[in-house]
C-alpha cells in the first residue's frame, strides 16, 4: 500500500510534471501559429453562426499564442519556487537528489545512474530528503 501523499510528494510530483506540460504548450502554440501562413484558407467563413475573416481568425491565433506564453512563463516560475524551496534543504547531497531525481530524470534508475550511487544509499538519501522537504514546508508559511 501507498503512504499517504505528503505536500512534498505532490510538490515533486508537479516539478516533475512542469516540463511536459511546457512542452505541450509550446506544441500547441506552434501548430496554432503556423495556421497564420496558410494560404488554403477563403478570406470568410462562419464559425459558429458568425462570419470571421481570416484577420479575425489569425488575431485569434496571436492572442492564443500569447496565453500559451504566459502559461509558460508561470509554469516556468513556478519551476523556479519549487527548486529554491529544494535548495533550502541543510544537506547539499538531499538537494543534489532531488533535482537530480524530479528535474533532470524521468526515472529511478535513470537518477540512480546519473548520480553513480548505489541504489540502496540512493532510497535512503531519497526518502531522509523528501521527509526534510515535507518538514520544511510544514514549518513554513509559503503559499504553494
Amino acid at each position: 500500500m501507498r503512504r499517504n501523499q505528503t505536500k512534498a510528494d505532490m510538490l515533486l510530483k508537479e516539478l516533475r510534471v512542469i516540463p511536459k506540460l511546457i512542452k505541450e504548450l509550446e506544441r500547441d502554440m506552434t501548430s496554432s501559429q503556423s495556421v497564420l501562413s496558410s494560404p488554403q484558407w477563403s478570406d470568410m467563413k462562419v464559425q459558429g453562426g458568425i462570419k470571421q475573416t481570416q484577420t479575425d481568425k489569425n488575431i485569434n491565433n496571436i492572442i492564443k499564442g500569447e496565453y500559451y506564453a504566459e502559461q509558460i512563463g508561470d509554469l516556468d516560475r513556478r519551476k523556479g519556487n519549487i527548486i529554491q524551496m529544494i535548495m533550502q534543504l541543510p544537506d547539499i547531497t538531499q538537494r543534489h537528489v532531488l533535482v537530480t531525481t524530479f528535474v533532470n530524470c524521468q526515472t529511478y534508475d535513470e537518477a540512480i545512474d546519473r548520480l553513480e550511487m548505489n541504489r540502496n544509499t540512493y532510497y535512503t538519501i531519497k526518502r531522509k530528503a523528501i521527509e526534510n522537504l515535507n518538514d520544511l514546508l510544514n514549518n513554513t508559511t509559503i503559499v504553494l
